[in-house]
Order: C-alpha cells, then sequence, then structure tokens
C-alpha cells in the first residue's frame, strides 16, 4: 500500500500530518492504519490521497459497503 505523497503543501503546513502517516496512524482520528481495514482498491486509493482510514473515508464520502 502507497503511503500518501508527502510533498503535498498539506503535508508541509501540517507536519503533524506527516508524523502520523509515519506512524501509521489516520490524519484525522486515532485509529490506526492496516491494510485490511480497506474495503476495496479504491479505499486503498483514496489513502495514498488524503491519508485517511476506512472510517474517515466512511464518515467523509458516504459508507457505500452496502451498495
Amino acid at each position: 500500500m502507497n503511503k500518501p505523497d508527502l510533498n503535498k503543501p498539506v503535508f508541509q503546513l501540517v507536519p503533524d500530518l506527516v508524523q502520523r502517516i509515519d506512524n501509521k496512524q489516520c490524519v484525522t482520528c486515532p485509529n490506526d492504519i492496516l491494510d485490511m481495514d480497506f474495503r476495496d482498491e479504491i479505499s486503498i486509493k483514496e489513502y495514498g490521497i488524503s491519508g485517511m482510514c476506512q472510517e474517515c473515508q466512511d464518515s467523509v464520502f458516504g459508507n457505500n459497503a452496502d451498495e
């Protein structure tokens, strides 16, 4: 699993997010990031963009597990 591009401006402006990613933690909550926690390839790809765990992705984008 690819981790987010730490050269993005948001990561430069908020260095604490870089530390959370390096520690395999979600950038928006205290959850640990585990490969097996992601529902599908799209969720894994989103992690690579935003650094959010599956739970936070569901909260932001809506839970599509039942569709």
